[in-house]
């Protein structure tokens, strides 16, 4: 499962002139309120992406005015994409990508302004609850190398999903020497585990019911660039969470990340682009 420092040291020279993540003031101030905690993920470690495995992927290239941001999200329709509220909560325009594993080479760039983007109303930067956003951009055709991922019902009866295996994927950064994101899509896996391993490492206030919990071992890991990105079911290929915190120790360190938890979510997402969930 994981890539060698050599791949990922090219990776890193590869992408040396690609968007280099800004120094978020907002970012900054959470990491000052909580020590061990910084909002934003990247898969560190992680394998390359083969040609139309994760159509549903989505690279956000965002503007707030000043600087351009990258982050990650995933197709849910013809016209939405899901991503976290961090990643949208400042800006003004954003440029999305779909259908390459190559974001530069996507299939006809959507640029959309601040009026297509919905931030949950109760997003908390401090603590990051309710990290969940939505895009929405031009009407999108389906084909092999775009395809919506699917969203567990609203009717159903949901489980904790610990122990079950995730995937993670995104352009962000490949290990912590990097400095700009990948130009190739990433992909890993992780294994769910309870809220209360990261209760552990980043404090119980941190820890809600919209909150999912996975584990990284191996030096693989989630850092910048990804945020916003999807986790999702390896065996029914299910969105159940999107990447929001990683612990300040680095993203090869091993410790415990926090996701935002789909399933506490869907009859908001319902509510804000009428998709039968």
């Amino acid at each position: 499962m994981k890539s060698s420092i050599t791949l990922s040291l090219l990776l890193c020279i590869a992408s040396a002139f690609e968007i280099r993540e800004p120094r978020n003031a907002q970012r900054e101030r959470l990491g000052s309120m909580v020590q061990n905690v910084v909002v934003s993920s990247r898969i560190a470690n992680g394998e390359t992406a083969a040609a139309n495995q994760f159509p549903y992927q989505a690279g956000l290239k965002l503007y707030d005015g000043q600087n351009y941001h990258f982050c990650g999200g995933s197709l849910i329709s013809h016209e939405w994409v899901l991503t976290a509220a961090d990643c949208t909560l400042t800006a003004v325009k954003v440029i999305v990508y779909l259908g390459s594993i190559t974001y530069l080479d996507s299939i006809a760039p959507m640029e959309v302004d601040k009026c297509d983007i919905k931030v949950h109303h109760e997003f908390d930067m401090a603590t990051a609850r309710n990290d969940i956003a939505l895009i929405k951009i031009p009407y999108v055709i389906y084909s092999d190398a775009i395809e919506p991922v699917s969203l567990p019902k609203c009717d159903s009866i949901y489980r904790t999903y610990v122990h079950k295996t995730v995937v993670a994927s995104g352009w962000g950064y490949t290990s912590d020497r990097c400095a700009s994101i990948s130009p190739i899509l990433q992909f890993a896996n992780f294994r769910v585990v309870s809220n209360e391993v990261c209760a552990k490492e980043f404090g119980s206030f941190m820890i809600d019911n919209g909150k999912i919990c996975t584990g990284t071992v191996n030096r693989i890991g989630s850092c910048s660039g990804d945020s916003g990105g999807p986790l999702v079911l390896a065996s029914s290929k299910l969105q159940i969470g999107i990447m929001s915190l990683r612990s300040n120790k680095g993203c090869e360190s091993n410790a415990p990340a926090l996701r935002t938890r789909i399933t506490s979510y869907l009859y908001w997402i319902r509510a804000n682009t009428g998709l039968t969930l």
